[in-house]
Order: C-alpha cells, then sequence, then structure tokens
C-alpha cells in the first residue's frame, strides 16, 4: 500500500483532534511518517505508525519542527505532541489490536 503510512498518521491526528489540512496536521503526519519509517520493518505498517505516534512527544527534533513551524512555543508544541499517544491507542483499541494496546499502555502508563 503506497500511503499507508500516511493514510495510518491521518487517522492518529483527527483521533488527537487536529484538522488534517491545517499547518499543524501537515506538520504533525509527516513527523509520524518520518518517524515510523525508523521501526522495525517486520512489523506491520499500523503498528510502526501507531508505534511512531506514540512516542513522538519525547521527541526533541519533533518539538523543534513544530516550534519552527507554526511559531509556538516549545511547550505548546510538546502539548500539541502529548495528545497523539491516546489517540494512538484509542485507535489501536477500536481496531482490535489487542497486543499493540497492551504493549502501548505499559510504555505510555508505567
Amino acid at each position: 500500500m503506497v500511503f499507508g503510512r500516511r493514510r495510518w498518521a491521518i487517522r492518529v491526528i483527527k483521533r488527537a483532534g487536529f484538522l488534517t489540512r491545517s499547518r499543524e496536521g501537515k506538520i504533525l503526519v509527516d513527523l509520524i511518517v518520518g518517524a515510523s519509517k525508523k521501526n522495525p520493518k517486520d512489523l506491520p505498517t499500523a503498528e510502526q505508525v501507531l508505534f511512531a505516534a506514540l512516542r513522538m512527544f519525547h521527541n526533541q527534533a519533533a518539538i523543534a519542527r513544530m516550534t519552527g513551524g507554526l511559531g509556538v512555543s516549545p511547550v505548546d508544541a510538546e502539548s500539541a505532541l502529548a495528545k497523539l499517544p491516546n489517540a494512538a491507542i484509542a485507535i489501536a483499541a477500536e481496531k482490535r489490536m489487542e497486543q499493540f494496546v497492551e504493549v502501548a499502555n505499559r510504555i505510555h502508563f508505567p
């Protein structure tokens, strides 16, 4: 699937409450897609994207890109990125991805 990563990233940002056609939404999609490509290739594409969204708010480069691209403070950028993990977990639960939800809850809510 050519645009599978982008489609999953759009689902995440929509669930997190961002508009897909906004500058913020476009930056978030690009960040999630880029980060998902660094995940193990043996994972399904959906899980690669969801894991990227789960860890995105820890990524200092993502915070810097949001800050520079949107002209917001680092705190605002980090709070926007902090919405992504809950969105990723909600989508995974909705799609009955039990293993992902279990691992994500251990990572995100230790």
